[in-house]
């Protein structure tokens, strides 16, 4: 039969006859492995004449309770038991809708039936062995040098040359001359459509949200920012470490990219490029979030996970702390889209793809370090579910495959958690183990508690460290909790009645991801952890999104007539309002407040002694009067670009100033009455000016010494 065309198909719609039939079908086709919605199609042509309009109040109410349930959880009126209630009848509203069919779960991409490529390129292999030796035992004594850089650079790229499976078979010739002919004539190809120019649109609020107001939110640096410039200047004056051990050590990412911030394109070396760089990486995630989501629905599932991850407070927070947070889940998204897409297409180059990603990942943030861990429940996940034999031997092959690529790539700290076991692991010993403070005498408790503090943190607290949040309050906002409550339920039913790995993993992931928070067992204060726990978010909002998408794709089809359907966009934008603004207001407001209330305005003093280095003095006449639980004074020394001085100095000491006749600044704590008394005693002369600031008990002086012969 001849296909229809669109001619065909107005004629049918506009037939009275035909009113209430299901009629041609001319959807467009869609890419491999894509579903266009979330539900599947009607089993019987009953579906197709039901009433005109039929009100879906199972799914509406369940929605309207876990948001009414969320929203009694938020810090202003808080009644969890309430909440508990309401939550439980979503719960049950949820189920009733999928047994009466009127909330309908989507069939996730069935597998491929190709089979994995085993072969490998001999010679390549061969090569790759011993240079990829060579170049661990060159990774030594925590420095990168020409040598070991080249030799671990060229064992990357023989490992991938070894195994990498082309598409087709490449025509060197063939491509030369297509490059040649672009050289000589070079033209630019830009395909617009409304997907493209819709996924553009929420990558624009993503970077709106992440990059605006970047210098002033938050504002202050802490002492672990001076830890950071210090390592990021040692890049700078040539010395290139594997590992950077200041304060607990530091995985060396973040670092490298700062660095590369400053010196190539001219950032400068303060608080705002730490601030950039870990915000650039974020968006550069956002693409994986996106194309997991996809994997994981389709590209709505895709799109509705980039937005509510975009500007989510939670990654907006440890993003723009500065601080190599937010690496952590920057990377989780790129290794799931990659393991879960190589199962499904078995593919061997996605699974090389999820083992780089899982090697350097390594090297951004030592939360990431579980990654493994839950690259190993995927497999297991998988196989268990396979019940083809040859399914199960690509499972083992893909872990192995992904196990190489992340350990070469994970070379550099490796070598260096060899040499140097006690400064890799300090961190983690200090907060599983009782190597700085004993254990509680029933750690299995406190590790059930810290566990379910954790997974309750969407919900209910997000913890009490005020660097990375806005303490004690739900890590996700009102709609992005309800959603994810939802979406919990719908992925675990559509796991009980389909059977999909993926279902079962994208939830367990959750809690894995969550052990470097619950495993603080001598700390559980600081349990949960918005940083810690960071990887988690990735699956969350996932989830989230298919607990969005469920809804709303179902209230759609359930309604008729464009008015109808209207309501139903109204919904959704109206929802996406809701929580952007909470969450903005979360971020710029509540965030940017306490975190300014928290912290010592030394930005303030560091431009105070920028202005007296440049008119009158010298790096090494400017002066913090030192007192306790006050200000690192590194932190002004750096603000006034001086980033290797300390200026701080103790009371007693400033007599020892005298012998110097040049001109001096002395910056002392408004209330630091002896401070002030005895620098009046020793330079009677001196020019006082008392600095207010909004924030109670931040107030400062600074005190202009002259120079001696009055110039």
């Amino acid at each position: 039969m001849e296909e229809p065309s669109v001619l065909d198909y107005f004629k049918e719609k506009i037939n009275p006859r035909n009113w209430g039939k299901p009629g041609i079908d001319l959807k467009p086709e869609l890419q491999e492995g894509e579903s266009d919605t979330l539900i599947p199609e009607p089993e019987s042509e009953t579906e197709w004449v039901k009433p005109r309009l039929e009100i879906p109040w199972r799914t509406l109410l369940a929605l309207f309770a876990a948001l009414v349930a969320q929203s009694l959880l938020e810090p202003t009126r808080a009644n969890k038991f309430a909440a508990i209630f309401l939550y439980a009848v979503a719960l049950g509203l949820i189920i009733f809708a999928v047994y009466k069919q009127e909330l309908f779960i989507m069939n996730p991409h069935p597998n491929d039936s190709a089979v994995m490529e085993t072969g490998v390129r001999s010679i390549q292999f061969y090569i790759f062995i011993p240079v990829a030796l060579l170049a661990f035992y060159e990774l030594k004594n925590n420095l990168f040098t020409p040598i070991n850089l080249f030799l671990w650079l060229a064992a990357i790229i023989l490992a991938v040359w070894s195994l990498w499976q082309p598409k087709k078979k490449i025509d060197l010739y063939q491509g030369w001359q297509k490059i040649w002919a672009y050289i000589r004539a070079p033209f630019l190809n830009i395909h617009f459509s409304v997907w493209n120019l819709l996924v553009t649109a929420v990558f624009a609020v993503a970077a709106f949200f992440h990059l605006s107001q970047l210098a002033s939110v938050p504002l202050e640096m802490t002492s672990d920012h001076a830890e950071k410039l210090l390592d990021i200047n040692d890049i700078l004056s040539g010395k290139y470490s594997l590992f950077f051990p200041r304060n607990g050590g530091r995985e060396p990412i973040q670092f490298y990219l700062s660095a590369a911030l400053i010196k190539w394109f001219g950032a400068g070396f303060n608080f705002t490029t730490l601030k950039l760089g870990m915000a650039l990486a974020f968006l550069v995630g956002l693409f994986f979030v996106y194309k997991l989501g996809k994997e994981l629905g389709n590209r709505w599932t895709g799109l509705i996970a980039m937005l509510f991850m975009g500007f989510a407070s939670w990654t907006n927070i440890i993003a723009r702390v500065g601080l190599r947070l937010v690496l952590c889940p920057v990377f989780v998204a790129p290794v799931l889209y990659y393991m879960i897409r190589g199962f499904r297409r078995a593919n061997r180059n996605d699974f090389i793809l999820a083992g780089i990603f899982l090697g350097l990942g390594l090297l951004g943030y030592s939360a990431f370090r579980i990654m493994p861990f839950v690259v190993v429940l995927g497999v297991l996940l998988y196989l268990i579910h396979q019940k083809v034999s040859q399914k199960r031997k690509e499972g083992w092959l893909a872990l192995g495959v992904m196990t190489l690529f992340a350990i070469v790539l994970a070379f550099p700290l490796l070598h260096f958690a060899i040499q140097y076991p006690e400064t890799f692991g300090y961190r983690t010993i200090t907060r599983m183990t009782s190597a700085e403070v004993p254990l509680a005498k029933d750690v299995i408790l406190v590790f059930l508690s810290n566990t379910w503090n954790a997974l309750t943190m969407p919900f209910w607290k997000d913890g009490s460290t005020w660097v990375i949040s806005v303490t004690d309050r739900p890590a996700l906002d009102v709609v992005t909790a309800a959603l994810y409550f939802i979406g919990l339920v719908v992925v675990f039913l559509r796991w009980r009645k389909q059977r999909n790995w993926q279902d079962l993993f994208l939830i367990l992931a959750i809690p894995v991801l969550m052990l470097p928070s619950i495993l603080a067992l001598a700390f559980p204060i600081e349990n949960p952890s918005l940083s810690r726990a960071g990887g988690a978010v990735v699956p969350i909002i996932i989830i989230a999104a298919i607990g969005f998408q469920s809804v709303l794709v179902n209230l759609w089809k359930k309604c008729r007539g464009l008015f109808n359907k209207g309501l139903v966009v109204t919904l959704a934008l109206g929802l996406v309002l809701i929580s952007a603004n909470q969450n903005y207001d979360l971020v710029f407001n509540q965030y940017n407040n306490s975190y300014a209330n928290a912290t010592w305005n030394t930005k303030e003093m560091g431009e105070v002694c920028k202005a007296f280095i440049e008119s009158v003095g010298t790096p090494d006449n400017c002066y913090v009067v030192g007192l306790a639980y006050w200000v690192d004074t590194r932190l002004v020394a750096m603000v006034a670009g001086y980033p290797t001085k300390d200026y701080a100095i103790w009371p007693k000491d400033i007599i020892n100033t005298t012998s110097d006749t040049r001109a001096k600044m002395f910056i002392i704590k408004s209330d630091h009455a002896d401070a002030i008394q005895l620098i009046h005693q020793i330079y009677p002369n001196g020019y006082s000016t008392l600095h207010q600031s909004p924030i109670p008990g931040r107030d400062f002086i600074s005190y202009l010494v002259l120079p001696a012969n009055g110039n």
